[in-house]
């Protein structure tokens, strides 16, 4: 499967949809992701019909989706993306790590809190592009 543009002759970099409302959350989230050499984010989608129809439309490798929408919303679109598209992996990024678990039953191949470090996102990343991968 491919994931995204080359990002040098040692790797390929990740196709990614980023969905999370408009604002500062986005643009630090988009920053943060796009300072992954693995990373390359080809849109941000600010809702849950946005990002899904985005996701349909370009089959990214990860769908990266920020906690700032609502849970129901995370949830339906968690649903289907693995629906519409069961080779898009799907990290949720939460308040907490307490709701990990609720994530990973809804659908996500992965939940970090949001104040993870870099180092714990890199090794999800790297774990979820192997996944692709396989």
């Amino acid at each position: 499967m491919a994931t995204g543009l080359p990002a040098s002759d040692e790797q390929p970099q990740i196709s990614t949809v980023l969905a999370s409302r408009p604002g500062i959350m986005q643009q630090s989230l988009r920053a943060a992701l796009t300072a992954n050499p693995m990373i390359c984010v080809v849109v941000s989608a600010g809702d849950g019909l946005s990002a899904l129809n985005q996701v349909v439309a370009r089959r990214p490798a990860l769908l990266v989706i920020d906690c700032n929408l609502l849970m129901e919303e995370i949830e339906a679109l968690l649903a289907a993306v693995k629906a519409n598209c069961p080779t898009t992996c799907c990290l949720v990024l939460l308040n907490s790590q307490q709701r990990a678990a609720w994530a990973m039953k809804s659908g996500a191949d992965a939940a970090l809190a949001r104040d993870t470090t870099t180092q714990q996102l890199q090794t999800v990343l790297t774990q979820l592009h192997k996944d692709t991968l396989s």
